[in-house]
C-alpha cells in the first residue's frame, strides 16, 4: 500500500459518552460543545484501582490513583463513527500539532497480572507499584520540606508516623531529629526539581497508566486499541520575561452550576477513597487554551449527529473564525 492510500489521522476528544444514541445525547452533547466554547476542556477525576499480586498467599496489595485527565484518541476520520457508538457522536478533531502542544502524552496501557501471580504477567503492576512508591517517598520529603518551612517552629526532636490508608497497622513511628533531617533534605534535593513540584510531577506519571483490559466486560486488549493520549494535571509555562503561569484552573461558581446543568448525575457524584471521599467537582480542572488560544481555535473540525448540525454551527457563529462543522456521517468514507 503506498503512502497516498494511508488514510490521515487525527486525534478525536469524544462526547458525551453518557446518553448515547437518544434525544438526551443531542441537547447535552450540544451543551458541551455550547460550555467548550465558552470555557475549555475539562480534567476530570477517574479513581483506577491496581492490584499487585503478594507472595505467599497473602490479599494482592491495591494502589488505589485519583487520574485527572482529558483524553483524545488517534483515528483515522472514517474509524470515528465506530468509535463514536460507545464514547458519544460528538467529537473534536485536532492534528498532532494541536495535541502536543496542549500538553498530551500517550497512555502507557498496564497488563493485568494473572490469578495466581506465578508467572511474568505481574511484571508492569510491578513497574506501576514501584512507580507510586516513589511519589510515596517524594511526598514525605516535600511533607517534611513544608513542615520546617513553614511559619510553625518545628521541635529539635519530634515524632512521626507513616501509613497507608488501605493499611493503618502496617505504620511506623519513627523520632526524627530535625536539623539532621533538615541536612538530609537539603542533600538529596540539590539541584533538582523542588520537592513540591516533584511531588506533584510524580502523581502526575501515575495519570498516564490504563489497564489494557476492561475487567468489568472480560474483554482482552479492549483499552489498549484506544490509541489514547491525555493532558494529565495542571501544569505551568514560562511566558516572556519569567513569569510562571499556571495553564489550568478549578472550575469557577458559574462554571460549576453550568456543568451541574448539564449533568448532575456525573458532576455531583462523589469518588470514594480510603483517604477521604471527592467530590467529582472538587477533583475537575477546566483547560481554557494555551496562553491567548482558547481550545476551541484550536479546534480542525466539529463532527456532531446530522440532526444537530445546525444547532453546532449557530452556537458558533460568534467566534471570529469557527470550526466548521460536520455531520458524523460525512466522515464514514
Amino acid at each position: 500500500m503506498t503512502d497516498d492510500l494511508v488514510p490521515e489521522r487525527y486525534f478525536y476528544h469524544s462526547f458525551p459518552r453518557r446518553g448515547a444514541s437518544s434525544a438526551d445525547e443531542l441537547n447535552k452533547g450540544c451543551k458541551i460543545l455550547e460550555a467548550i466554547r465558552d470555557f475549555g476542556l475539562l480534567l476530570t477525576p477517574q479513581l483506577i484501582e491496581w492490584e499487585q499480586p503478594s507472595v505467599g498467599g497473602a490479599p494482592p496489595r491495591t494502589i488505589p490513583i485519583l487520574q485527572k485527565r482529558v483524553c483524545f484518541t488517534e483515528l483515522a476520520a472514517p474509524q470515528l463513527p465506530a468509535h463514536a457508538e460507545r464514547f458519544g457522536h460528538f467529537a473534536l478533531e485536532f492534528n498532532i500539532e494541536v495535541v502536543r502542544s496542549l500538553g498530551a502524552v500517550p497512555v502507557f496501557y498496564i497488563p493485568q497480572p494473572s490469578q495466581t501471580g506465578t508467572d511474568g504477567s505481574g511484571m508492569a503492576t510491578a513497574l506501576l507499584a514501584i512507580a507510586a512508591d516513589c511519589w510515596v517517598v517524594v511526598q514525605r520529603m516535600a511533607f517534611l520540606d513544608q513542615m520546617f518551612k513553614g511559619p510553625t517552629p518545628v521541635a529539635e526532636k519530634f515524632d512521626a508516623n507513616f501509613a497507608f490508608a488501605s493499611s493503618p497497622a502496617g505504620g511506623g513511628n519513627y523520632r526524627i531529629d530535625r536539623d539532621e533531617a533538615k541536612n538530609v533534605l537539603a542533600a538529596i534535593g540539590h539541584a533538582v526539581t523542588p520537592w513540591t513540584d516533584l511531588q506533584n510531577g510524580a502523581y502526575g506519571l501515575l495519570n498516564f497508566f490504563h489497564p489494557t483490559d476492561n475487567a468489568k466486560a472480560d474483554r482482552t486488549l479492549e483499552y489498549y486499541r484506544e490509541r489514547e493520549w491525555r493532558v494529565a494535571n495542571n501544569f505551568r509555562i514560562n511566558l516572556p520575561g519569567g513569569q510562571f503561569v499556571e495553564v489550568m484552573h478549578v472550575p469557577t461558581i458559574d462554571e460549576r452550576a453550568r456543568l451541574m446543568e448539564i449533568d448532575p448525575e456525573f458532576f455531583g457524584r462523589t469518588i470514594k477513597r480510603d483517604v477521604g471521599d471527592v467530590q467529582t467537582l472538587d477533583g475537575t480542572l477546566v483547560y481554557p487554551g494555551i496562553g491567548s488560544k482558547r481550545i476551541i481555535d484550536m479546534v480542525g473540525r466539529v463532527i456532531v449527529p446530522a440532526s444537530v448540525v445546525d444547532r453546532a454551527r449557530e452556537s458558533l457563529a460568534e467566534l471570529q473564525n469557527p470550526p466548521p462543522v460536520v455531520s458524523i456521517d460525512e466522515v464514514r468514507g
